[in-house]
């Protein structure tokens, strides 16, 4: 079996604030919205899919988290320069994120955390 490519999976409360949130801090849309009760975007080739939470808890026959209190996972995105970091942490409150550390530079790398409205986090550096 070969397998040619991936795209994540997250689960959100409100497709038409997670398409705000999202495209506010940059990512391209790539098709779907509230009536579809999915969203896509791109990200390089790859693409970042957000669902319906309840709509994902029926499809893996499995209660969620919330990710406002409990993550497994954070997910990194790598930017070219300092000044994209600084714009997009700019950006992320004032779109209903979190941002959870100011931009920065440790281990060798310039970056920020944050948390979008449903609690998911993510990383971005620049490397």
């Amino acid at each position: 079996m070969t397998m040619n490519s991936y795209w994540l999976n997250f689960p959100v409360a409100d497709i038409d604030q997670t398409i705000r949130f999202y495209e506010g801090i940059g990512m391209t849309y790539s098709g779907g919205g509230a009536a579809d009760g999915r969203v896509a975007f791109k990200i390089g080739d790859q693409v970042l899919m957000f669902f319906q939470k309840d709509a994902i808890a029926r499809n893996i026959g499995r209660e969620l988290t919330d990710g406002h209190t409990a993550n497994e996972t954070i997910v990194s995105f790598d930017a070219k320069t300092n000044e994209e970091v600084d714009e997009i942490a700019g950006k992320i409150n004032d779109l209903g994120g979190k941002l959870l550390n100011e931009p920065h530079e440790r281990m060798g790398y310039y970056g920020i955390m944050f948390q979008d409205p449903d609690g998911h986090l993510f990383n971005i550096i620049v490397m």
